[in-house]
């Protein structure tokens, strides 16, 4: 069955779109929310095939829902409906494409009118392909090296996926991400979220800092009563618009179950959870995925990351770490005393390019963070031309990757 939501005033409007849903070929339903924020509230739990906007005001109104649209996560394509008498029709089509709408019905929406739009989408590509992939390093505990393996696998990513990639260091306590990357940040997440009325795509361009890698970078803030002006909302937003200007957005965490956490989590695409193979580590992170569940990320949206691996007498077997945790171990890093220096020097170790040791084992890391974070892509591939899918996770064990300790 497929479903659409519609955001309309016009009770007549209204009436076309549950005659024109009446008689497409397939199952089709309409939900009506009178107005935007309605909408966006609803495409948080639900995902339509199509949003439709009745657009009835003037440029000046359409040009209003640009902040918002580019906040929120809109999963599906927009598709506006114009009234053939509709004064400046012109310039409100401009301001709806700035906005984001992929294609446009007239007056009386009909059954074909709205086929042939889909239709058109799906030829054009979904709008999926338009907004940036997330991805949350988080753990319950600092220490465990989380920071470094977002800094290494955001500068990676830099280099190789011909991507405009965006580090968020929204450990707001105690972000290291300039330090481990060597740079002398004048702005900060904080000043970010002074701006966060104005904020849009182009301004956190201008204020992130830019890594000779090509990674932009948006460092934490300076003092801790910096930190304490970002709170859930201003991290919300800064990170709904880091999607849409930035085609990969890697957030290092704070380690810290609090509600800006949960908002980065709630946002993300994927989670990396970093652990270490030490008891009292491992009680944290089992709480943690626990919470992961609650919050609806399962095992298919989170990688669980082995880091600071180190083999002595009692200590925990990757296996016995995954056994523990009833959950796969998708990658072991060794505990390695290059890693320290390289953080020393603020150099990503991942730059060293080494084809062995802890160097290869962050690319490694990097590239199945990068796999799994668009799975959702490979699943859309596989589902329409019936390929087998293969998860990313079970892919890296069945390679050796997840049980070969650099």
């Amino acid at each position: 069955m497929t479903l659409i939501l519609a955001v309309v005033q016009s009770d007549s409007l209204r009436v076309e779109l549950e005659a024109a849903a009446s008689a497409m070929g397939d199952p089709t339903t309409v939900s009506f929310c009178g107005d935007l924020p309605s909408a966006i509230a609803f495409l948080r739990h639900d995902c339509p095939g199509a949003l439709i906007i009745e657009l009835s005001g003037d440029a000046d109104s359409i040009r209003s829902w640009r902040p918002l649209l580019d906040v929120h996560d809109i999963p599906c394509p927009i598709i506006g409906v114009l009234d053939d008498d509709a004064q400046g029709a012109s310039a409100v089509l401009v301001e709806a494409v700035r906005a984001g709408f992929r294609d446009f019905i007239r007056r009386p929406a009909s059954s074909g009118e709205i086929s042939s739009a889909l239709r058109r989408i799906d030829r054009a590509g979904r709008v999926g392909s338009l907004r940036g992939k997330m991805l949350a390093v988080a753990s319950t505990k600092g220490g465990v090296g989380k920071s470094t393996i977002a800094v290494n696998t955001a500068v990676h990513w830099a280099r190789t996926a011909d991507a405009r990639v965006l580090l968020v260091d929204a450990s707001l306590q105690l972000g290291v991400a300039s330090s481990l990357l060597n740079l002398t940040p004048s702005v900060t997440i904080a000043d970010v979220a002074a701006a966060k009325s104005r904020l849009d795509a182009t301004l956190l361009r201008e204020m992130s800092t830019l890594h000779e890698s090509g990674l932009s970078v948006l460092p934490a803030p300076f003092t801790p009563g910096d930190a304490a002006d970002v709170d859930e909302s201003a991290i919300s937003i800064i990170l709904g618009v880091a999607k849409s200007a930035y085609d990969y957005v890697i957030v290092d965490s704070f380690p810290l179950l609090d509600a800006v956490t949960l908002s980065i989590l709630d946002r993300s695409d994927h989670v990396c959870v970093v652990t270490e193979n030490v008891v009292p580590t491992l009680t944290g992170t089992a709480a943690m995925l626990r919470t992961l569940d609650q919050l609806e990320i399962g095992p298919r949206r989170r990688t669980l990351v082995l880091n600071r691996f180190q083999s002595y007498a009692g200590s925990l077997s990757p296996g016995e770490v995954a056994r523990q945790l009833d959950e796969p171990v998708a990658a072991v890093i060794r505990q390695d005393r290059r890693v320290v220096e390289a953080a020393n020097l603020g150099t990503p170790i991942v730059e060293r390019r080494s084809l062995w040791g802890s160097s290869k084992s962050f690319v490694r890391l990097a590239n199945i963070l990068l796999q799994q974070l668009n799975a959702d892509k490979q699943v859309d591939r596989a589902v329409r031309s019936n390929e087998r899918i293969v998860d990313p996770v079970e892919d890296a064990f069945l390679k050796g990757v997840a049980t070969n300790v650099s």
